[in-house]
């Protein structure tokens, strides 16, 4: 059942266009190629506002087409220069800074209170490390301190 009514609109209308193609074939104005050919060319009529007699046809075309008359401008391209490219400025060298982190000094004795390395300086025990002569701490490892 619901097929049928779009099965029905369909065939309606392909009967209708078959039925408008026939009624526009029988169009007086199309008409033959002889039939045109004998139309006169169309003509404006003296004020430029309608043609002088209707139906007419287009004027054929001229051949060669002629060129319509145009002058060429050629305007030149505006000049860019290339800025020259800054010279980049030479980084002063920094001054050597010396190195963080020193050598490990030998230790020549030890007591209860810390030991003496090589370089004369007294090194006290303070918990896990020992600390140097400025109060900073330092590692001992074995027979060497490093600060």
């Amino acid at each position: 059942m619901h097929i049928i009514k779009p099965a029905a609109l369909t065939a309606v209308l392909l009967i209708g266009l078959l039925v408008c193609a026939d009624a526009w074939a029988d169009n007086p104005e199309q008409m033959s190629a002889e039939a045109y050919a004998k139309l006169p060319v169309c003509k404006l009529n003296s004020d430029g506002t309608s043609l002088q007699v209707q139906p007419c046809r287009t004027a054929p075309a001229q051949s060669p087409m002629p060129r319509r008359p145009v002058p060429q401008i050629i305007e030149r391209q505006p000049q860019t220069r290339v800025s020259p490219q800054p010279a980049m400025p030479v980084p002063p060298t920094p001054p050597a800074t010396p190195s963080l982190a020193r050598p490990p000094v030998p230790i020549t004795s030890c007591d209860a209170g810390g030991c003496n390395g090589a370089n004369g300086v007294r090194y006290n025990n303070t918990g896990n490390g020992v600390a140097g002569p400025n109060g900073k701490v330092c590692t001992r490892a074995g027979a060497t301190v490093q600060c």
